[in-house]
């Protein structure tokens, strides 16, 4: 079992769908599946900007861990109540990038600039494709801009 510690998602929770929240953890095994299931990486996604694709697939890699009857198309039916009941595609990815980044799944912690870590280093800044990601496109959602 891995140390890594699991970061809470209650947008469910928030919006009357599901009764507990359930916790993102992305290990190198939800990150393998999040590849295996798209047939790339996270990074060639984001350049694609596949947005439903990449929100039903990060969330479900980064819930899997915690319940093992999650399947992808559950996780799809999740995220469409949530869209239903007003949430966002953008709050979803914002989420699981959050997580994803500060679990050191890709890239690293986003720090203010000129924060050194413990041993007085700066921290290296995360890959551009990943502070892309954080941004409104033009549809609004959360991807990089061509």
């Amino acid at each position: 079992m891995s140390s890594l510690k699991s970061i809470k998602f209650s947008e469910f929770v928030d919006k009357g769908i599901e009764p507990t929240p359930r916790r993102l953890r992305f290990d190198f095994n939800a990150l393998a599946d999040f590849e295996q299931i798209n047939g790339m990486g996270l990074g060639q996604l984001l350049s694609m900007k596949a947005v439903f694709g990449t929100a039903r697939a990060m969330l479900w890699a980064g819930c899997k861990w915690d319940d093992g009857t999650l399947t992808l198309e559950k996780t799809g039916n999740l995220l469409g109540e949530y869209l239903r009941a007003g949430g966002s595609v953008d709050i979803i990815l914002s989420k699981c990038f959050e997580a994803a980044i500060e679990q050191g799944a890709i890239g690293t912690a986003v720090r203010d600039e000129g924060d050194d870590d413990d041993q007085g280093n700066v921290s290296p800044s995360i890959p551009k494709a990943l502070k892309e990601a954080s941004k409104p496109g033009p549809s609004g959602s959360k991807k990089p801009k061509s």
